[in-house]
């Protein structure tokens, strides 16, 4: 047994060497070709035209597990290509990829792309969400008052006790008192202005005639 082992070897030994210098003899060779001894071969035949395909398929992530990934693409004679894939993200979340393979390029629609300068809207509180609330019920009943048509009050007139009655008649005979002594200053001061201007007369006409 230990015969055959060691001429089994010896074989094998000596089929790897001949490899070897073969190969390293054929490098040898091609390398002392010049490249202008290459054959060109040429050819003046248009491409042939885009073949029509469509496939779809289905994966998981382990063997016999659930599909976690759809892929789907198709061709028309046209070379365009249209197709998609969607696949369950690292954070459990489904992800979808369309895009199209035309004359003006790779056009690609995710929905894993980042957006532009994203916004992050401020979320209320529990007490600004309850003001809010408030707001707008006050809102809505202040809203439903002005709504409806206005209804004119009541004109009553305003009735005086006793004590303000007889306050004010006592304010209008006071009233009438200081009328009537102004009145009585008046005429005595119509009097006085008149002996005056008869006093004024009655000494020129004596001044006159002592002249």
């Amino acid at each position: 047994q230990d015969f055959l082992i060691e001429q089994t070897a010896t074989v094998i030994t000596d089929i790897m060497g001949k490899t070897i210098a073969l190969v390293l003899f054929s490098t040898a060779v091609c390398q002392s070709i010049p490249a202008a001894q290459y054959p060109t071969i040429t050819t003046t035949l248009p491409p042939p035209p885009p073949r029509p395909f469509k496939y779809a398929f289905s994966s998981g992530r382990v063997p016999g597990g659930k599909p976690d990934r759809y892929t789907h693409s198709e061709g028309d004679a046209a070379g365009v290509v249209r197709g998609g894939y969607a696949y369950l993200d690292p954070n459990y979340e489904w992800q979808k990829v369309e895009y199209v393979a035309d004359e003006n390029g790779f056009h690609v629609d995710s929905s894993a792309l980042p957006v532009a300068n994203p916004v992050a809207h401020p979320r209320d509180t529990f007490a600004v969400a309850k003001a809010k609330a408030n707001h707008e019920y006050l809102y809505e009943q202040i809203a439903l008052r002005n709504s409806q048509i206005p209804v004119a009050p009541q004109v009553v007139p305003n009735l005086e006790t006793a004590a303000v009655a007889k306050n004010r008649d006592e304010f209008h005979k006071q009233f009438d008192l200081i009328a009537a002594e102004h009145a009585r200053i008046a005429a005595e001061h119509e009097q006085l202005a008149e002996l005056e201007k008869k006093e004024r007369e009655l000494a020129e006409e004596q001044r006159l005639a002592s002249v």
